[in-house]
């Protein structure tokens, strides 16, 4: 049916479109929830009218997706790539600082953080690179190609500082793995972090005794079965888990900060700072757990209306949901996001072109990256960072560039089976 004509703004697949009504509605509710003053009689002077009108003109910019030429978009997302870079280079320049980050540029009263649109560029990019002739990630020279484009981003978010946001983008390595790079890769990768916090928690010199107490091990045990000892493959993780290890040390202590310092520390339990550093996580948790099976009611809870969790109506927003709405509502919000990102794997998967399946997948690493990290930190299970949870924190920033994120590749699959 849809390569007799061309496919329109209501061919866009429904199930992805209800889900992020209902995702932005309760993010909606739950701003006015927590952030309601009966003193403020003007609605746009809110934070929850002014996400409400945020979410107003995200429409606008569904419409203007709608038009959009998908071939122009595919040809020059090299360009928008570039000038996505340009953007951050030039928010260190002449950017607002807020908060210790000079992340925004402010135009009067509205402020706008180019990293969220970032994603969006690096995304096409990165699609445009994989589906370049001769392309083949599985060879390192194209590798190092792709990742040099994820990182160069990283490198100038990293300036402003803003870690939350540098710390997304590299969950696009995931996009690698389903277009063919070997999971050994993924597989270094959680070694290496998993050292990194071990070391932290141990100390250096029981971890180094561990590891050379499981390598003797593991090739004692291999010999035995196999008669062989595979002295390369041993050589090389043993010098990567060495290193990682070593490193540990000038990485935690020259590099991080010290506020980055106590906060995984306490997460990892080896300090508490209950009036310091782990002021938020503490009044999180206290939220979240007083909230019960089914929560004490809109507009209720000590935590939320005594304003204990400072900025509770952006990253912290998960913990007005747990108190009000109590567990019933967190995991309702847990399952929305679940079922969006299995329906838009399924989306992905269906794709003609490898081009759109690319941008299906970008999609949905930054997606899980954002709701994963957010969830982790309220739960105090990942240091605290700033990073907003999709759809529902208070931002025009971060909604409208995940609405042309969703929309973009929505508009993909609509015309999938299209030649363009």
């Amino acid at each position: 049916m849809k390569n007799s004509r061309k496919a329109g703004i209501f061919d866009y697949d429904w199930v992805s479109v209800l889900l992020f009504n209902l995702l932005v509605s309760i993010g909606i509710i739950s701003i006015y929830s927590a952030t309601y003053n009966e003193n403020q009689t003007h609605i746009l002077q809110t934070f929850y009218g002014k996400q409400a009108l945020w979410f107003a003109f995200s429409y606008v910019l569904i419409i203007f997706i709608s038009f959009l030429s998908l071939k122009s978009i595919k040809n020059n997302a090299s360009l928008f790539y570039l000038i996505g870079l340009g953007l951050l280079i030039l928010v260190l320049i002449v950017g607002a600082n807020i908060n210790g980050n000079k992340s925004w540029f402010r135009f009067g009263n509205f402020s706008i953080q180019p990293a969220e649109f970032v994603k969006l560029l690096t995304v096409l990019g990165l699609a445009k690179l994989l589906t370049e002739p001769e392309f083949k990630i599985t060879r390192f020279k194209n590798l190092l190609q792709a990742t040099a484009l994820v990182l160069t981003p990283v490198f100038f978010i990293l300036l402003q500082p803003d870690l939350g946001s540098a710390m997304v983008f590299l969950s696009l390595f995931l996009v690698f793995y389903r277009d063919g790079l070997s999971i050994v890769y993924y597989v270094l990768a959680v070694l290496i972090a998993t050292l990194f916090i071990t070391t932290i928690y141990f100390g250096q010199q029981k971890i180094l005794l561990s590891i050379s107490t499981i390598f003797i091990l593991v090739n004692l045990f291999t010999y035995l079965k196999l008669k062989k000892i595979y002295w390369l493959q041993t050589i090389f993780v043993l010098s990567i888990s060495i290193l990682t290890v070593l490193g540990t040390n000038f990485v935690f202590n020259k590099i991080l900060k010290p506020h980055q310092r106590n906060r995984i520390e306490i997460v990892l339990g080896k300090k508490k700072d209950d009036k310091g550093t782990g002021y938020n996580l503490k009044q999180a948790l206290i939220a979240i757990g007083s909230g019960g099976l089914r929560g004490k009611g809109l507009l209720k809870g000590s935590q939320t209306k005594g304003d204990y969790i400072p900025e509770q109506h952006t990253d912290w927003i998960l913990t007005v949901i747990g108190e009000q709405w109590g567990f019933l509502g967190t995991l309702t919000v847990v399952l929305l996001y679940t079922f969006l990102l299995i329906r838009l794997i399924f989306l992905a998967e269906r794709q003609k072109q490898k081009f759109s399946r690319i941008v299906g997948y970008g999609l949905v690493a930054i997606l899980f990256a954002h709701y994963a990290l957010n969830m982790l930190m309220v739960l105090g299970l990942f240091p605290t960072i700033g990073i907003p949870l999709p759809f529902l924190s208070y931002g025009g920033s971060s909604l409208w560039a995940f609405t042309l994120l969703l929309f973009i590749f929505l508009k993909f699959d609509a015309h999938r089976v299209e030649d363009w």
